[in-house]
Protein backbone atom coordinates (compact mmCIF):
# COMPACT_ATOMS: atom_id res chain seq x y z
CA UNK A 1 0.00 0.00 0.00
CA UNK A 2 1.49 3.36 -1.01
CA UNK A 3 0.56 6.37 1.57
CA UNK A 4 0.52 10.31 0.76
CA UNK A 5 4.50 10.26 -0.78
CA UNK A 6 5.65 12.79 1.57
CA UNK A 7 9.31 11.81 0.60
CA UNK A 8 8.44 11.90 -3.02
CA UNK A 9 7.35 15.41 -2.56
CA UNK A 10 10.81 16.49 -0.77
CA UNK A 11 12.63 14.24 -3.15
CA UNK A 12 11.65 17.18 -5.69
CA UNK A 13 13.39 19.66 -3.80
CA UNK A 14 17.08 17.93 -4.07
CA UNK A 15 15.83 17.37 -7.90
CA UNK A 16 15.42 21.31 -8.51
CA UNK A 17 18.42 22.45 -6.78
CA UNK A 18 20.40 20.16 -8.67
CA UNK A 19 19.53 21.59 -11.83
CA UNK A 20 20.28 25.27 -10.23
CA UNK A 21 23.83 23.89 -9.34
CA UNK A 22 24.60 22.82 -13.18
CA UNK A 23 23.62 25.94 -14.28
CA UNK A 24 25.23 27.69 -11.22
CA UNK A 25 28.90 26.19 -12.09
CA UNK A 26 28.88 27.63 -15.43
CA UNK A 27 29.09 31.04 -13.57
CA UNK A 28 31.30 29.45 -10.72
CA UNK A 29 34.41 27.26 -9.84
CA UNK A 30 33.54 24.66 -7.89
CA UNK A 31 37.21 23.38 -8.75
CA UNK A 32 37.69 19.62 -9.10
CA UNK A 33 36.78 16.21 -7.06
CA UNK A 34 33.10 14.30 -7.34
CA UNK A 35 30.91 17.40 -6.15
CA UNK A 36 32.15 19.57 -9.00
CA UNK A 37 31.77 16.10 -11.64
CA UNK A 38 27.98 15.53 -9.51
CA UNK A 39 26.72 18.60 -10.44
CA UNK A 40 28.03 18.91 -13.96
CA UNK A 41 25.13 16.31 -14.46
CA UNK A 42 22.27 18.34 -12.89
CA UNK A 43 20.60 18.54 -15.90
CA UNK A 44 19.77 15.21 -15.21
CA UNK A 45 17.29 16.06 -12.68
CA UNK A 46 14.83 17.32 -15.18
CA UNK A 47 14.11 13.55 -16.24
CA UNK A 48 13.82 12.59 -12.36
CA UNK A 49 11.18 15.20 -12.63
CA UNK A 50 9.89 13.24 -15.72
CA UNK A 51 9.66 9.95 -14.10
CA UNK A 52 8.65 11.39 -10.91
CA UNK A 53 5.11 13.02 -13.16
CA UNK A 54 4.64 10.13 -14.53
CA UNK A 55 4.27 8.17 -11.17
CA UNK A 56 2.85 10.65 -9.54
CA UNK A 57 0.03 11.46 -11.89
CA UNK A 58 -1.20 8.12 -11.99
CA UNK A 59 -1.24 7.35 -8.23
CA UNK A 60 -3.80 10.24 -8.31
CA UNK A 61 -5.66 9.90 -11.28
CA UNK A 62 -5.50 5.87 -11.66
CA UNK A 63 -9.46 5.90 -11.93
CA UNK A 64 -12.16 7.78 -14.15
CA UNK A 65 -11.34 11.42 -13.60
CA UNK A 66 -12.43 14.50 -15.84
CA UNK A 67 -10.24 15.15 -18.04
CA UNK A 68 -10.88 18.56 -18.79
CA UNK A 69 -10.49 19.29 -14.71
CA UNK A 70 -7.52 17.01 -15.01
CA UNK A 71 -5.92 19.86 -17.72
CA UNK A 72 -7.43 22.94 -15.81
CA UNK A 73 -5.56 21.67 -12.74
CA UNK A 74 -2.22 20.97 -14.18
CA UNK A 75 -2.62 24.45 -16.51
CA UNK A 76 -3.32 26.37 -13.18
CA UNK A 77 -0.16 24.26 -11.38
CA UNK A 78 2.65 25.43 -13.96
CA UNK A 79 1.38 28.43 -15.75
CA UNK A 80 0.58 31.54 -13.82
CA UNK A 81 4.36 31.31 -12.59
CA UNK A 82 5.77 30.98 -16.18
CA UNK A 83 3.53 33.61 -17.08
CA UNK A 84 5.38 36.20 -14.67
CA UNK A 85 8.59 34.58 -15.09
CA UNK A 86 8.08 35.48 -19.24
CA UNK A 87 7.30 38.61 -18.24
CA UNK A 88 9.96 39.44 -15.99
CA UNK A 89 12.40 37.91 -18.98
CA UNK A 90 11.27 40.09 -21.47
CA UNK A 91 11.55 43.30 -18.95
CA UNK A 92 15.39 42.29 -18.53
CA UNK A 93 15.89 42.01 -22.01
CA UNK A 94 14.25 44.97 -23.02
CA UNK A 95 16.23 46.88 -20.07
CA UNK A 96 19.61 45.30 -21.65
CA UNK A 97 18.47 46.10 -25.40
CA UNK A 98 18.55 42.59 -26.11
CA UNK A 99 16.47 40.81 -29.03
CA UNK A 100 12.97 39.42 -27.61
CA UNK A 101 12.55 36.24 -29.15
CA UNK A 102 10.17 33.17 -28.58
CA UNK A 103 7.48 35.06 -26.95
CA UNK A 104 4.90 33.64 -28.64
CA UNK A 105 6.41 30.03 -28.27
CA UNK A 106 6.63 30.26 -24.64
CA UNK A 107 3.23 31.47 -23.86
CA UNK A 108 1.30 29.12 -25.71
CA UNK A 109 3.87 25.93 -24.51
CA UNK A 110 5.22 25.68 -27.51
CA UNK A 111 8.99 26.27 -26.90
CA UNK A 112 9.87 22.45 -26.40
CA UNK A 113 8.64 21.30 -29.38
CA UNK A 114 11.58 22.65 -32.37
CA UNK A 115 9.24 26.10 -32.76
CA UNK A 116 12.65 28.02 -31.72
CA UNK A 117 16.45 28.05 -32.75
CA UNK A 118 17.18 27.53 -29.22
CA UNK A 119 16.39 28.17 -25.61
CA UNK A 120 14.21 31.44 -25.25
CA UNK A 121 13.70 34.00 -21.88
CA UNK A 122 13.47 31.61 -19.14
CA UNK A 123 15.40 28.79 -20.76
CA UNK A 124 14.59 25.93 -18.35
CA UNK A 125 10.87 26.80 -18.77
CA UNK A 126 11.03 24.55 -21.85
CA UNK A 127 10.32 20.92 -19.78
CA UNK A 128 7.02 22.97 -19.26
CA UNK A 129 5.97 22.30 -22.79
CA UNK A 130 7.14 18.76 -22.46
CA UNK A 131 4.79 18.82 -19.18
CA UNK A 132 1.71 19.70 -20.84
CA UNK A 133 2.40 17.16 -24.00
CA UNK A 134 2.58 14.46 -20.84
CA UNK A 135 -0.67 15.76 -19.50
CA UNK A 136 -2.78 15.57 -22.95
CA UNK A 137 -1.64 12.20 -24.26
CA UNK A 138 -2.17 11.03 -20.31
CA UNK A 139 -6.13 12.55 -20.63
CA UNK A 140 -6.69 11.55 -23.97
CA UNK A 141 -5.18 7.96 -24.20
CA UNK A 142 -7.78 5.68 -22.35
CA UNK A 143 -5.14 3.00 -21.88
CA UNK A 144 -4.08 1.49 -18.41
CA UNK A 145 -3.26 -1.23 -18.57
CA UNK A 146 -0.04 -2.20 -17.73
CA UNK A 147 1.34 -4.08 -19.94
CA UNK A 148 0.68 -1.29 -22.43
CA UNK A 149 1.96 1.01 -20.21
CA UNK A 150 5.51 -1.07 -20.36
CA UNK A 151 5.01 -1.69 -24.32
CA UNK A 152 4.57 1.92 -25.03
CA UNK A 153 7.16 2.68 -22.36
CA UNK A 154 9.75 0.57 -24.43
CA UNK A 155 8.66 1.50 -27.82
CA UNK A 156 8.92 5.30 -27.16
CA UNK A 157 12.20 4.53 -25.42
CA UNK A 158 13.76 3.49 -28.76
CA UNK A 159 11.67 5.70 -30.86
CA UNK A 160 13.41 8.74 -28.74
CA UNK A 161 16.37 7.38 -28.85
CA UNK A 162 16.38 6.94 -32.91
CA UNK A 163 15.67 10.42 -33.35
CA UNK A 164 18.24 11.93 -30.81
CA UNK A 165 21.09 9.70 -32.61
CA UNK A 166 19.73 11.02 -36.12
CA UNK A 167 20.03 14.43 -34.36
CA UNK A 168 23.53 13.80 -33.68
CA UNK A 169 23.18 13.23 -29.79
CA UNK A 170 24.02 10.22 -27.67
CA UNK A 171 21.07 10.07 -26.35
CA UNK A 172 17.57 11.49 -25.73
CA UNK A 173 18.28 12.90 -22.82
CA UNK A 174 20.00 15.82 -24.00
CA UNK A 175 16.74 17.07 -26.16
CA UNK A 176 15.62 20.26 -24.90
CA UNK A 177 14.34 23.05 -26.92
CA UNK A 178 14.22 21.31 -30.09
CA UNK A 179 12.29 17.84 -28.94
CA UNK A 180 11.44 17.96 -25.19
CA UNK A 181 8.30 16.65 -25.96
CA UNK A 182 9.32 13.61 -27.62
CA UNK A 183 11.99 13.24 -24.69
CA UNK A 184 9.59 13.10 -21.73
CA UNK A 185 7.23 10.89 -22.93
CA UNK A 186 9.05 7.23 -22.11
CA UNK A 187 10.16 8.69 -18.79
CA UNK A 188 6.82 9.52 -17.98
CA UNK A 189 5.22 6.26 -18.70
CA UNK A 190 8.32 4.54 -17.03
CA UNK A 191 7.15 6.80 -13.82
CA UNK A 192 3.77 5.18 -14.58
CA UNK A 193 5.36 1.58 -15.10
CA UNK A 194 7.17 2.26 -11.77
CA UNK A 195 3.77 3.39 -9.77
CA UNK A 196 2.19 0.19 -10.97
CA UNK A 197 4.86 -2.04 -9.81
CA UNK A 198 5.69 -0.12 -6.15
CA UNK A 199 2.76 -1.84 -4.41
CA UNK A 200 4.23 -4.99 -4.79
CA UNK A 201 7.55 -4.05 -3.35
CA UNK A 202 8.37 -4.98 0.08
CA UNK A 203 9.38 -2.42 2.85
CA UNK A 204 12.42 -4.63 3.60
CA UNK A 205 13.42 -4.48 -0.07
CA UNK A 206 12.13 -0.44 -0.51
CA UNK A 207 15.42 -0.01 1.97
CA UNK A 208 17.71 -1.91 0.04
CA UNK A 209 16.60 -0.76 -3.12
CA UNK A 210 17.06 3.15 -1.40
CA UNK A 211 20.68 2.38 0.07
CA UNK A 212 21.04 1.24 -3.49
CA UNK A 213 19.77 3.78 -5.02
CA UNK A 214 21.61 6.47 -3.65
CA UNK A 215 24.91 4.76 -3.93
CA UNK A 216 24.05 4.74 -7.78
CA UNK A 217 23.21 8.00 -7.84
CA UNK A 218 26.64 8.90 -6.01
CA UNK A 219 28.54 7.11 -8.47
CA UNK A 220 26.79 7.25 -11.83
CA UNK A 221 25.99 10.65 -11.01
CA UNK A 222 29.48 11.81 -11.25
CA UNK A 223 30.43 10.13 -14.66
CA UNK A 224 30.61 12.32 -17.31
CA UNK A 225 29.09 9.97 -19.42
CA UNK A 226 26.32 8.92 -17.63
CA UNK A 227 23.71 7.80 -20.65
CA UNK A 228 20.82 6.12 -19.78
CA UNK A 229 22.24 4.42 -16.77
CA UNK A 230 21.37 7.32 -14.75
CA UNK A 231 17.55 6.48 -14.65
CA UNK A 232 18.55 3.33 -12.68
CA UNK A 233 19.24 5.23 -9.19
CA UNK A 234 16.13 7.67 -10.49
CA UNK A 235 13.79 4.50 -10.54
CA UNK A 236 15.10 2.72 -7.53
CA UNK A 237 15.12 6.17 -5.56
CA UNK A 238 11.15 6.64 -6.59
CA UNK A 239 9.94 2.97 -5.60
CA UNK A 240 11.75 3.04 -2.49
CA UNK A 241 10.78 6.55 -1.26
CA UNK A 242 7.09 5.86 -2.24
CA UNK A 243 7.13 2.64 -0.30
CA UNK A 244 8.26 4.07 2.49
CA UNK A 245 6.59 7.24 2.70
CA UNK A 246 5.43 6.69 6.01
CA UNK A 247 8.69 6.31 7.77
CA UNK A 248 10.09 8.88 9.47
CA UNK A 249 12.88 9.96 8.23
CA UNK A 250 14.63 13.36 7.00
CA UNK A 251 12.84 12.87 3.38
CA UNK A 252 9.72 13.00 5.10
CA UNK A 253 10.34 15.40 7.87
CA UNK A 254 8.45 18.97 7.82
CA UNK A 255 11.50 21.00 5.99
CA UNK A 256 12.11 18.47 3.31
CA UNK A 257 8.67 18.44 1.98
CA UNK A 258 7.82 21.96 2.48
CA UNK A 259 11.29 22.60 0.55
CA UNK A 260 9.81 20.03 -2.15
CA UNK A 261 6.37 22.18 -1.94
CA UNK A 262 8.27 25.52 -3.28
CA UNK A 263 10.49 23.56 -5.32
CA UNK A 264 8.84 24.81 -9.08
CA UNK A 265 9.22 28.35 -8.04
CA UNK A 266 13.29 26.86 -7.35
CA UNK A 267 13.31 26.14 -10.11
CA UNK A 268 11.62 28.63 -12.36
CA UNK A 269 13.46 31.05 -11.07
CA UNK A 270 16.65 30.23 -10.66
CA UNK A 271 18.18 31.50 -13.89
CA UNK A 272 16.54 35.01 -13.69
CA UNK A 273 18.08 35.11 -10.00
CA UNK A 274 21.44 34.09 -11.40
CA UNK A 275 21.23 36.70 -14.27
CA UNK A 276 20.62 39.53 -11.10
CA UNK A 277 23.61 38.21 -9.44
CA UNK A 278 25.88 37.62 -11.94
CA UNK A 279 25.18 40.03 -15.12
CA UNK A 280 23.49 43.14 -13.46
CA UNK A 281 24.06 44.01 -9.76
CA UNK A 282 27.84 44.19 -11.06
CA UNK A 283 27.11 46.78 -13.59
CA UNK A 284 25.28 48.94 -10.74
CA UNK A 285 29.38 47.88 -8.36
CA UNK A 286 27.78 45.34 -6.61
CA UNK A 287 29.83 42.02 -6.36
CA UNK A 288 28.36 38.58 -6.75
CA UNK A 289 28.27 37.02 -3.43
CA UNK A 290 29.28 33.69 -2.71
CA UNK A 291 27.48 30.67 -4.16
CA UNK A 292 26.24 29.64 -0.58
CA UNK A 293 24.54 33.36 -0.10
CA UNK A 294 22.84 32.85 -3.97
CA UNK A 295 21.37 29.25 -2.76
CA UNK A 296 20.19 31.08 0.28
CA UNK A 297 18.50 33.89 -1.59
CA UNK A 298 17.01 31.37 -3.84
CA UNK A 299 15.50 29.53 -1.31
CA UNK A 300 13.96 32.85 -0.16
CA UNK A 301 12.41 33.89 -3.18
CA UNK A 302 10.99 29.94 -3.83
CA UNK A 303 9.26 30.93 -0.40
CA UNK A 304 8.09 34.23 -1.15
CA UNK A 305 7.11 32.88 -5.16
CA UNK A 306 5.15 30.27 -4.18
CA UNK A 307 2.99 32.03 -1.19
CA UNK A 308 2.22 34.52 -3.34
CA UNK A 309 2.46 33.50 -6.89
CA UNK A 310 1.39 29.74 -7.29
CA UNK A 311 -0.89 28.95 -4.45
CA UNK A 312 -2.91 32.20 -4.50
CA UNK A 313 -3.05 31.77 -8.86
CA UNK A 314 -3.94 28.29 -8.61
CA UNK A 315 -6.29 28.76 -5.83
CA UNK A 316 -8.19 30.87 -8.21
CA UNK A 317 -8.24 29.22 -11.52
CA UNK A 318 -9.22 25.95 -10.01
CA UNK A 319 -12.08 28.10 -8.34
CA UNK A 320 -13.02 29.82 -11.26
CA UNK A 321 -13.18 26.40 -13.37
CA UNK A 322 -15.16 24.97 -10.53
CA UNK A 323 -17.69 27.60 -11.25
CA UNK A 324 -18.05 27.61 -15.01
CA UNK A 325 -18.35 23.47 -14.61
CA UNK A 326 -21.46 24.03 -11.74
CA UNK A 327 -22.69 26.70 -13.94
CA UNK A 328 -22.86 24.68 -16.93
CA UNK A 329 -23.82 21.53 -15.39
CA UNK A 330 -27.40 23.53 -14.35
CA UNK A 331 -27.89 23.93 -18.32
Amino acid sequence: MLHDLKSLTSLRFFAAFWVFLFHLRLRTDFGQGWFSDFIANGARGVDFFFILSGFVILHVYDSDFSRWQFLLKRFARIFPLHAVMTALFIALAVIGSNPVEGVWQSVLLLHGANTTDGLVLNGPSWTLSADMFAYLLFALIPFRQTWIIAAACVASFLAAHILSVSLGKTAFLHMTWDYGVVRIVPLFLLGMLLRRLAPYISEPLAVAGGIVGIVLLAWIGSMQNAGYAILAPFALLIVSGARLSNWKFFTNSKLAVYLGEISYSTYMIHIFLLAVFFDYLPKLGIPTPHWSVISVALLAASSVSYHLIEVPARRWINAQSRFLLFRHSER
